[in-house]
C-alpha cells in the first residue's frame, strides 16, 4: 500500500490549440481513458491518480514553464505528453535536473537518450527503415521528400535519406514549408514536387499544412495517376480533414491503426468511443499515450509506491498487452519494443494494413546495426 501521505499525480504536456492540436488532444484523451480505467479499478494502493494539464498552444516555452510549476509547486514527478520534438527538447533540461519522469508518446527523429524519458513512439528502425524497404520494393527508387520546418523534419529527412541511398535510390529533392504555411506556399511546393515526377513522396508535413499539402498535391494530378504519399505521422485525425479521393493511395506507417481488428483493439476503439468528444479521433498517438500512462500506472501499482526509483525499478520489469500488442522498454535506451504496421489508405479512408511486423520489433534509435536489405526480404510486393 502507499503511504498515505502520498498521492499519485500526473502532469499531462499537451496542447488544445496550436499546429498540431488535433493530434495532441487525441493523446491527452488517450491518457486521461487510462488513468480514467484505472481508478475505476481501484487506482493505486487505493488512491486515485490526478491528473493535471493546461493547453499549452504549442509554445515550446509554455511547455517548459508548466512542466517547471507542476515539479515546483505541485510536486509531480511523472509527466505524458509533448508531440513536437522542439518542445520535448524545451523541456529535457528541466525533467533531467529535476530527476522526474517523462512519458513521450510520439512518434521522433531517433538519436537521442535520456535516462528521464521514456520513449513510447517508434523510433527510426521502427518505422522509416521498413517503409523505405516497402517503397522502394514496391513504387520505385525516385524519392522527393516535403517537411515542415522544424527538428523532427529535417532529422527524419536526413534518415530516410540514408537508408534510400543505401539501397541505390535517388533523392530528388527537398522541400519544407512553415509549421503554419500559407495557400500558396503549399501549392508552390505541391507544383514542385509533381513537376519532378516523382515515384514516391515522402512527407513529414505535420499539422494543419498535411491536409492542404495532400489535397494540393493531389490537384496536380487530376487528370493521371499520382505517386503515393508515405508518412510517419499522417494519422486518422488528419485524413478526417482532406477528401476520400485525396487520401486514397497514401501510405503509412506506424505501431496501430483504428482499423485494427484485434479483440483488445475493439475493446479500446469502444471506450475511447464512450470517452472522447465527438471531434477527438483514435490515432496510433492516441494508442500511445494510452498505452504509456497505463505502464506507468502499472509499475507504480507494482511498486506499491510512487517514489520515482522505486517506479522507474518496475517500469523496465513490466510488459504490457496494448491495443498495439504486447510493448514494454529496453532498459539500454529507454526506447519501447513496438510492433511496425504499414498501411494504404482504402477508398473509404481506412487503413488497410499491407504488412506487419513478425514481433516487436527491439529499439534502436541510433540505427546503428541496421541494413535495409534486412527488411526488403520480408516486404511483400504490392499486386
Amino acid at each position: 500500500m502507499l503511504n498515505r501521505m502520498e498521492e499519485p499525480v500526473i502532469g499531462l504536456l499537451f496542447s488544445d490549440t496550436g499546429v498540431t492540436a488535433d493530434i495532441e488532444r487525441s493523446q491527452r484523451f488517450g491518457a486521461q481513458l487510462a488513468i480514467k480505467q484505472i481508478n475505476e479499478s481501484g487506482g493505486i494502493g487505493g488512491k486515485p491518480i490526478k491528473y493535471m494539464h493546461r493547453d499549452l498552444g504549442g509554445d515550446p516555452d509554455r511547455f517548459r514553464a508548466y512542466a517547471e510549476e507542476l515539479i515546483k509547486n505541485n510536486k509531480v514527478d511523472f509527466f505524458v505528453g509533448c508531440y513536437m520534438s522542439h518542445t520535448r527538447k524545451a523541456i529535457m533540461a528541466t525533467i533531467e535536473r529535476s530527476d522526474v519522469l517523462l512519458f513521450y508518446p510520439t512518434p521522433y527523429e531517433g538519436f537521442e537518450y535520456s535516462p528521464n524519458i521514456f520513449y513510447g513512439g517508434p523510433a527510426p528502425n521502427q518505422n522509416s527503415a521498413p517503409l523505405a524497404a516497402y517503397l522502394i520494393k514496391n513504387y520505385g527508387s525516385n524519392i522527393v521528400f516535403v517537411g515542415s520546418d522544424y527538428i523532427y523534419p529535417r532529422e527524419s529527412n536526413h534518415v530516410m535519406r540514408l537508408l534510400y541511398k543505401q539501397h541505390g535510390g535517388t533523392i530528388l529533392d527537398e522541400f519544407y514549408m512553415p509549421l503554419y504555411p500559407s495557400f500558396n506556399e503549399v501549392k508552390d511546393i505541391a507544383n514542385k514536387v509533381a513537376n519532378l515526377q516523382p515515384d514516391v513522396v515522402f512527407s513529414t508535413v505535420v499539422g494543419h499544412g498535411t491536409a492542404e499539402f495532400y489535397t494540393e498535391f493531389a490537384n496536380c494530378y487530376l487528370s493521371g495517376q499520382k505517386p503515393p504519399i508515405a508518412s510517419l505521422t499522417t494519422s486518422e485525425a488528419e485524413i478526417n480533414k482532406m477528401s476520400l479521393e485525396t487520401a486514397k493511395g497514401n501510405i503509412v506507417v506506424a505501431p496501430y491503426f483504428s482499423s485494427d481488428k484485434s479483440e483488445k483493439s475493439i475493446l479500446f476503439l469502444s471506450e475511447c468511443k464512450s470517452y472522447f468528444p465527438s471531434d477527438v479521433s483514435v490515432t496510433a498517438w492516441t494508442e500511445a499515450a494510452y498505452h504509456q500512462t497505463l505502464l506507468l500506472c502499472q509499475a507504480m501499482q507494482a511498486a506499491g509506491s510512487v517514489e520515482l526509483e522505486k517506479v522507474r525499478e518496475q517500469l523496465y520489469l513490466t510488459e504490457i498487452h496494448a491495443p498495439q500488442g504486447p510493448v514494454w522498454i529496453e532498459k539500454q535506451n529507454n526506447h519501447s519494443h513496438l510492433t511496425s504496421r504499414i498501411a494504404e489508405i482504402d477508398h473509404d479512408g481506412a487503413f488497410n494494413v499491407k504488412w506487419i511486423s513478425p514481433s516487436p520489433i527491439c529499439p534502436d534509435p541510433y540505427v546503428v546495426v541496421h541494413r535495409l536489405e534486412n527488411w526488403t526480404e520480408l516486404m511483400p510486393r504490392v499486386l
